[in-house]
């Protein structure tokens, strides 16, 4: 399976779907309006579609407008994302080969931003997204620490019930 380009969004239309996303709401009407006209950033992605692949040189960030997809590291499932959150962020930054793969689990409306036109954007737009990927980044830091720290503390407590021995 693969992604399809929307190609039938009107700019007023890309300008309102753009506005929904935390990415971009603090951007302004006009930046928007930039970002609106740039033809080929809304993609559609069936239930199914991996769209990431772990190990890909593909060095694109995907806002989720709709729909859900799962994020697998090495075949072990390690998030979901859905509307409103991006994945690809670390390759788009650091031009480094995919670290995850990431599924669509229903259909799902993306917008695909390339360094090209990210570049087209005014540089204070830029900085603004940038910002907003590393507040996202942040968060997700946090929410993985959280993880491993419950992990952890599961782990010691299973540990110190170990079972008693009957001598």
């Amino acid at each position: 399976m693969t992604i399809r380009t929307i190609n039938a969004v009107s700019e007023l239309r890309a300008v309102e779907l753009l506005s929904r996303a935390p990415l971009f709401k603090t951007l302004t009407a006009d930046d928007k309006r930039v970002f609106a006209s740039m033809k080929g950033l809304f993609r559609y992605a069936r239930a199914g579609t991996m769209f990431i692949e772990q190990g890909d040189a593909d060095y694109c960030i995907y806002v989720i407008m709709s729909g859900k997809a799962q994020v697998h590291k090495d075949g072990v499932l390690v998030g979901e994302v859905a509307a409103g959150q991006f994945v690809g962020e670390v390759a788009f930054v650091t031009r480094e080969l995919r670290s995850a793969s990431v599924s669509a689990i229903s259909d799902m409306v993306l917008l695909r931003i390339d360094a090209e036109s990210f570049r087209r954007l005014p540089i204070r737009a830029r900085e603004i997204v940038k910002d907003k990927m590393i507040e996202g980044l942040h968060h997700r830091i946090e929410r993985m620490n959280a993880e491993i720290m419950n992990f952890r503390n599961e782990l010691k407590t299973s540990g110190d019930k170990q079972p008693e021995s009957s001598d």
